[in-house]
């Protein structure tokens, strides 16, 4: 009996153990793999490098090269004069600080706008057809980055603002893309025909630029082939994506555009590829 009361009691008592179902956050995997692309596709970039330009590169001895180009100031007291041979060398200059700066904060921006692509995603609030706008973007963003990391480390600014302007129009086509990238945000038609507007922009600066030597003609080498197609063909998806998602939005509302706005909208389209067009070729 008294077997029976205390067995009753302990069956009462409520343990002191719960069992919480293992779970991730959302917010850690969207940053988990924010990481992801910045840290891999400089790597990638090189391995492609080695591969296309493998006859151009030679074998460095370590031996016996050496640095005279070199300040050694990162190295203090360790080591100073022409230097040995060192995996990475950077100079304590003005130009390094700019390729720092630069390449930090488009570290952070890259790493932020695919975090929020993920958070979107995991959400299930992404609009699929601004995230694929945005991957495709990522070669010229990249391209960007890397030519101006080359231009300071070579004093060489004879293209600057030639690259300036396809990097700032570019920066407001994904801007708008990212924020379209959320479902829940309307599609508007200004937001629309801009992203087209700087994509019909590109295309023709493009085309008159480099493109057809190289590609229509057949003039350009491999790598130059390789990054005008990679140009290019993000360019197009960018004129026909926004506007199949506003002809939706018009198509689920069932509502027709008044002339008046049709004209004002051409008449913006025409303006910015026009102006665009004559600054691009002042540059």
């Amino acid at each position: 009996m008294a077997f029976g009361c205390t067995l009753g009691k302990l069956r009462g008592l409520a343990s002191p153990y719960k069992f919480i179902p293992f779970s991730i956050d959302d917010s850690f995997v969207a940053k988990v793999i924010g990481c992801l692309p910045p840290a891999l596709i400089p790597p990638i970039h090189i391995a492609t490098l080695y591969y296309v330009w493998q006859s151009f590169s030679r074998r460095v001895d370590r031996r016996y090269c050496s640095c005279s180009c070199w300040d050694t100031v990162f190295k203090g007291t360790y080591e100073t004069g022409i230097a040995s041979y060192k995996h990475i060398y950077f100079n304590a200059s003005l130009n390094m600080l700019k390729i720092w700066a630069m390449t930090v904060i488009c570290i952070i921006m890259f790493y932020e706008s695919i975090r929020r692509l993920m958070s979107l995603c995991l959400q299930s609030y992404l609009r699929y057809s601004m995230l694929l706008l945005f991957i495709s973007s990522i070669f010229s963003h990249y391209y960007s980055w890397w030519m101006y990391v080359n231009y300071w480390n070579d004093d060489y600014y004879a293209q600057w603002n030639h690259q300036l302007f396809f990097t700032s129009t570019e920066l407001l086509s994904s801007i708008l893309v990212l924020q379209l990238a959320d479902s829940r945000s309307i599609v508007t038609q200004r937001k629309a025909l801009c992203i087209v507007s700087i994509a019909v922009l590109h295309v023709i600066a493009g085309s008159l630029d480099q493109f057809i030597l190289n590609v229509v003609k057949g003039e350009g080498h491999l790598h130059q082939v390789l990054r005008d197609v990679s140009f290019m063909i993000p360019d197009l998806l960018h004129v026909i994506f926004p506007l199949i998602e506003l002809r939706k939005v018009q198509s689920m509302e069932n509502s027709l555009v008044p002339m008046s706005d049709l004209k004002r909208d051409f008449l913006f389209i025409t303006a910015l590829i026009t102006g665009g067009l004559f600054l691009c070729s002042l540059l």
